[in-house]
């Protein structure tokens, strides 16, 4: 049986989450605008508000997505998460700082289920301390941003681990 042809390779896309006016939640945003001019010409970086389910149709047909939002578990602002959902869950301690309808594990369920998750997805949740309606991030959160954005930038130099199938 013929497979067709095949697939052709989907370079890897960046995704940051975020709202610019409600603090340390815009923390994602900063992250991919930081990766701007600094990334292979072929990586592609999108930035999404407020609707996360529009993930699903950024990374359709995309094996390799990198997130990065801010999150909430009671760890100290600027506290870095790193989550491998080919291995993992997002952890469901991991709170969401969306003021919005679905949270990014919303998302990512909604995908699994659906059959519309990509091979590998990685997600970095930042730790965010202030959201309220302000523009600027606590100096905790830009260190971290500025941290997150040198590990996407490892990451994506680091040569491609596929899990073994079960």
């Amino acid at each position: 049986m013929d497979a067709g042809p095949p697939r052709a390779r989907v370079p890897p896309l960046i995704v940051g989450l975020g709202n610019d006016a409600r603090g340390d939640d815009r923390c994602g945003l900063d992250v991919v605008r930081a990766l701007r001019g600094r990334l292979p010409p072929e990586v592609r970086v999108a930035e999404a508000r407020p609707d996360v389910t529009e993930l699903l149709d950024l990374w359709s047909e995309v094996d390799r997505v990198i997130v990065i939002d801010a999150v909430r578990s009671g760890r100290a602002p600027g506290t870095i998460h790193r989550f491998d959902l080919a291995r993992e869950e997002l952890p469901s301690r991991l709170g969401s700082t969306s003021s919005h309808g679905l949270s990014l594990a919303d998302a990512v369920e909604l995908a699994r289920s659906v059959g519309r998750l990509p091979p590998q997805l990685t997600v970095f949740g930042i730790e965010a301390g202030p959201v309220a309606m302000h523009h600027g991030l606590s100096p905790a959160v830009a260190r971290a941003v500025a941290e997150v954005a040198e590990r996407v930038i490892s990451e994506l130099r680091a040569p491609v681990v596929r899990p073994s199938p079960e």
